[in-house]
């Protein structure tokens, strides 16, 4: 007797084992989703990263972005927005997204060219004669080819975010010409082509990482940097450096990536959604980010910035420095590029 209750409350347990077993679970990575072309009914956590803090504009889209997905799955689908370099800085994070370790990030094209060399196409100096220039190219079939090519190194183009048109701003005086950089230390991006567009100018850029543009410009590690005027109000620059000028160097996309191995575990129908939620924060970012530099620039007036807004004929020094570069920093492809740029403007 004693056997047979012993051998029946084992066959008990293993049921409930078995049982538990099938039961739904949650997912914290994405190898648990469904095949391609059908949804997942797993929940899958996914992370964002950001070197922005969450306050910037462009963090508000990539929280937008988070938040539509996550209503457009029900649920199944959350992203987790990591802000101010929290998760690593912007090569750290794209290198990070390449081997999986990582879902998706938001990065400057300066950053990224590395991973897509022909993004150096679209972030030329004075390339373009407006945003929607600008925009008509990375909506067309331009920006698209150049996206595609982040699959080469296991990355996916998600969306474009409105840049900025980026300027130089310094700890010292008033810029008016290239002469007035000669021997200053300007914080860039840590790119080739932006590197290289400092030497035309006479300065001597150097490459650091992005939140440690205030700290490097207080110590007097470089003398000022260059970026957008919502960066510049936003990241407090002002304080450290008082002189803007207006020169519209370049327009350098932000865009967010994705990892490839990310991407290929959704479904063919998340994957969508993905695209369609990412498109609709960059829709609102557009607008938002036009009111956002407006807003800003007066603020940099009420701060007692001195702004500097040049003359067509200073200009044009700053393009006839940079003008080489056209010829010596672009291979064909690239150059083929361009001159498709050029000629929608």
């Amino acid at each position: 007797m004693k056997k047979f209750v012993t051998s029946l409350l084992a066959m008990v347990m293993l049921l409930s084992l078995c049982t538990g077993c099938g039961g739904q679970k949650d997912s914290s990575s994405t190898g648990d989703t469904a095949s391609a072309g059908t949804p997942s009914a797993e929940t899958v956590v996914l992370r964002l990263a950001n070197s922005h803090n969450a306050e910037h504009i462009t963090s508000q889209a990539c929280q937008m972005f988070a938040d539509l997905v996550n209503e457009k799955t029900d649920g199944r689908i959350t992203i987790e927005c990591h802000f101010a370099g929290e998760l690593g800085d912007e090569r750290s994070t794209i290198e990070q997204c390449q081997f999986g370790g990582l879902d998706f990030t938001r990065v400057s094209s300066g950053a990224s060219a590395e991973f897509a060399p022909l993004m150096n196409a679209l972030q030329m100096p004075y390339e373009y004669t407006s945003v929607d220039h600008l925009f008509e190219v990375l909506d067309g079939e331009i920006g698209q080819e150049v996206f595609e090519t982040f699959k080469d190194n296991n990355l996916v183009g998600i969306t474009y975010l409105h840049p900025g048109s980026r300027n130089f701003f310094n700890s010292k005086k008033e810029i008016h010409t290239p002469a007035d950089l000669a021997g200053m230390k300007i914080r860039v991006s840590e790119s080739d082509l932006m590197l290289t567009l400092m030497d035309c100018l006479g300065a001597a850029g150097v490459g650091l990482p992005f939140n440690d543009t205030y700290s490097s410009i207080q110590t007097n590690v470089v003398d000022g940097a260059e970026n957008n005027m919502t960066s510049y109000i936003e990241m407090s620059f002002w304080e450290v450096a008082p002189y803007w000028t207006y020169d519209g160097h370049s327009y350098m996309p932000d865009m967010i990536l994705a990892s490839k191995q990310t991407m290929d575990k959704l479904s063919a129908e998340d994957q969508q959604i993905i695209f369609d939620c990412a498109k609709e924060a960059e829709v609102w970012h557009r607008e938002a980010w036009e009111e956002s530099e407006s807003k800003n620039a007066k603020i940099a007036e009420e701060k007692g910035c001195t702004l500097t807004t040049l003359t067509d004929e200073e200009v044009k020094l700053f393009q006839d420095a940079v003008a080489p570069m056209y010829d010596t920093f672009l291979n064909a492809d690239q150059k083929a590029i361009v001159e498709r740029v050029q000629a929608l403007g």
